[in-house]
């Protein structure tokens, strides 16, 4: 994809307004009816009048009633001390705050927001499929019997009916703002599609596959199917989810990144 860049006074992006947010979002070419999830970095964008509910509002203006938004809701353990048990009984859904930023947050916190039942990685979302995203993460499943599957990746985490399985079913447009791909989450639904596809098949304890996020990042940039742009003062990529996991998927089959 070409690369499009708002041309944003930098004096201006001072101060960040939900109008200038809009826009840089056309520029991405954000529309009306899009799915869309982002991992972000408010402190990357600016300063925002009105914080991080203006990014948010900016968002589901831009893509109307018939969109859907989502945003990742991770929660944080001392992975170090606890055991699978012992992380889902602290789990709770409804309180259980995000570590993933202050926007994740401040939308998990707002009325009608949906989250998906999973200690580990749950995500939450509003809109259009914001109740297909986020249903039934409980029973998702994919590599649980993998050698060496750490233990932050809880049951069903990533797999097979998990939000970013329908993410990429539904073809989400996926944001990185002020982040790279180190915080890409989609690419654990990556290894976990290798997993099932490339390595049970021959060994159904195969260990739990490798991948280096941001070397992954640079390869789905050289293949074309990263944009750019900017919202705010933030550099920002943006890719469609099917684009991200078939390539990423494919780059592993073939031995990379």
């Amino acid at each position: 994809m070409q690369d499009l860049v708002e041309d944003v006074n930098m004096e201006e992006a001072k101060h960040v307004t939900k109008d200038m947010i809009k826009n840089c979002l056309a520029a991405l070419g954000i529309v009306e009816g899009d799915t869309v999830f982002f991992h972000s970095s408010m402190k990357s964008i600016g300063y925002i009048e009105g914080g991080a509910d203006t990014v948010i509002d900016a968002f589901l203006e831009t893509i109307g009633n018939t969109g859907t938004l989502a945003l990742p809701g991770l929660c944080m353990y001392d992975f170090a001390q606890m055991d699978r048990e012992a992380i889902a009984k602290a789990w709770d859904i409804n309180n259980a705050p995000t570590y993933t930023g202050v926007i994740p947050e401040t939308f998990r916190k707002r009325p009608g927001t949906l989250r998906s039942d999973n200690p580990t990685h749950s995500v939450t979302a509003v809109g259009k499929y914001a109740g297909e995203i986020t249903k039934d993460h409980i029973n998702a499943c994919g590599a649980e019997n993998a050698e060496g599957r750490p233990i932050w990746a809880s049951r069903g985490a990533f797999g097979k009916d998990s939000p970013w399985d329908k993410l990429y079913k539904l073809d989400a447009k996926y944001l990185l703002i002020g982040v790279d791909f180190h915080n890409c989450t989609l690419l654990h639904h990556v290894q976990i599609v290798f997993w099932e596809e490339y390595l049970k098949p021959n060994n159904p304890h195969a260990p739990w596959p490798v991948l280096d996020f941001r070397k992954m990042g640079s390869r789905l940039e050289e293949s074309g199917i990263v944009q750019t742009g900017m919202i705010g003062n933030s550099f920002t990529r943006l890719t469609g989810s099917k684009d991200m996991v078939d390539t990423a998927v494919k780059i592993m089959a073939d031995g990379g990144p």
